[in-house]
């Protein structure tokens, strides 16, 4: 398996830290942004108590270069928005 990722990978683990525990989450989410500037989300898991973890699925990763990533969650007591991650998603050798 590579360390890098590609367009149209498939199980790629996109994983956020919250910095805290969220396991009271009621909504939590991973909201991207791709290079062309396309926005959208996709709903995560909890792992390890403090991460936002999501596993790419076929069609997610179709546009190379940078996409930014940021977790929203809603707990009991708060709700809002963790900070920006980046990925570089590689184009495919054809």
């Amino acid at each position: 398996m590579s360390d890098k990722v590609y367009v149209g990978d498939v199980g790629t683990r996109i994983a956020l830290d919250a910095g805290e525990d969220i396991t009271t989450q009621t909504v939590l989410k991973i909201k991207y942004r791709k290079p062309d500037g396309t926005t959208g989300e996709w709903s995560a898991s909890v792992e390890a108590n403090n991460y936002a973890v999501y596993y790419t699925q076929d069609g997610d990763l179709d546009t190379a270069g940078l996409w930014k990533f940021q977790i929203y969650i809603e707990l009991p007591t708060w709700e809002g928005h963790g900070e920006t991650a980046e990925y570089m998603v590689n184009e495919l050798f054809a």
